[in-house]
C-alpha cells in the first residue's frame, strides 16, 4: 500500500499565521500577554472598539490604511510604533521617508484619537504600538478577515530614522529575486512573502505604482495585463480597485 502523503496546510491558515507573527513577535523576550492591561487599564478594549468603529464608519478607507501602516511599521525593525514618530528639524523620521509618503492620514488620526481617549482614562499606560496592533486586528475582523489574538505590552520606540528603512520595505520596481532576498533577510519564506504581499493591504492600488511595467514586463498574464491597461488608461491620480479575498 502506498504511503499516505503529509497533510497540507490550508492557504487561509498561512495568512492567519503571518498576521499572528507580527502581533506576537518577541513574545517570550518582552513578556507580552493577552491581559496586559486588565488591571492597569480595564477600559482598554471598550475604548479601542468605540474609537475604531466610529473612525471606520466615518472614513471607510481607514481599515486599508491601518493594515498597511502596521506592515510598514513592523517589517523593517519590528512592531515598535516608530513609524508614528514625527520628524524634527534635526531628524527625518520613518513616516517621512519616500516609501512612506503614500501612507494615508486616516490611520494616523485613528491612533491619535485612541491614544487621546486612553490617556484620559489611563494616563501613561497604553503604548501606541499596542494601539496600532489592536486597531489593525479589529479593522481586519470588521471587514470579514480572520480574528486572531494580539499579545500586549509592547514598548514604543523613541528612535525613528528615515535612513534606517533603506532596503527594508518592498518597492513596486523590485525584481522577484530582490523581493525574495528582502523578505528572506527577515526570516520569511517565499510562500510567506506572497501571503504578506497579498494581505498587507485592503482596497486599491494606484496605477502610477505599476502602469509603466505593464507593457514591458512579459511576466504578466496577457488577459490580466490588458485589463490593467484599460483600467489605467489616462489614470492621472486615480487608482484601480484590487480587493483582497480572505
Amino acid at each position: 500500500m502506498a504511503p499516505s502523503s503529509p497533510p497540507q496546510t490550508p492557504p487561509s491558515a498561512v495568512v492567519i499565521v503571518l498576521l499572528l507573527l507580527f502581533s506576537t513577535a518577541l513574545l517570550c523576550e518582552s513578556r507580552l500577554s493577552l491581559d496586559y492591561y486588565s488591571k492597569t487599564c480595564p477600559s482598554f478594549t471598550k475604548i479601542m472598539q468605540d474609537t475604531i468603529t466610529n473612525k471606520q464608519i466615518t472614513s471607510p478607507t481607514t481599515a486599508a490604511g491601518t493594515l498597511r501602516l502596521f506592515f510598514h511599521d513592523c517589517l523593517p525593525n519590528g512592531c515598535d510604533g516608530s513609524i508614528l514618530i514625527s520628524s524634527t528639524a534635526f531628524n527625518k523620521a520613518e513616516r517621512d521617508a519616500d516609501i512612506n509618503l503614500s501612507l494615508p492620514g486616516d490611520p494616523f488620526d485613528l491612533i491619535v484619537r485612541a491614544k487621546t481617549a486612553l490617556e484620559l482614562a489611563c494616563p501613561n499606560t497604553v503604548s501606541c504600538s499596542d494601539i496600532l496592533a489592536v486597531a489593525t486586528r479589529d479593522l481586519v475582523t470588521m471587514l470579514g478577515g480572520p480574528y486572531y489574538n494580539v499579545y500586549l505590552g509592547r514598548k514604543d520606540s523613541r528612535v525613528s530614522s528615515a535612513s534606517s528603512l533603506e532596503g527594508k520595505l518592498p518597492k513596486p520596481t523590485m525584481s522577484m529575486s530582490q523581493l525574495i532576498n528582502l523578505f528572506s533577510s527577515s526570516g520569511f519564506t517565499v510562500q510567506e512573502m506572497v501571503a504578506l504581499s497579498g494581505a498587507h493591504t485592503i482596497g486599491f492600488s494606484h496605477c502610477k505604482e505599476f502602469s509603466s511595467n505593464i507593457s514591458n514586463d512579459t511576466h504578466y498574464n496577457p488577459r490580466f495585463a490588458q485589463a490593467l491597461k484599460q483600467a489605467c488608461s489616462g489614470f492621472g491620480a486615480f487608482g484601480i480597485r484590487s480587493w483582497i479575498v480572505w
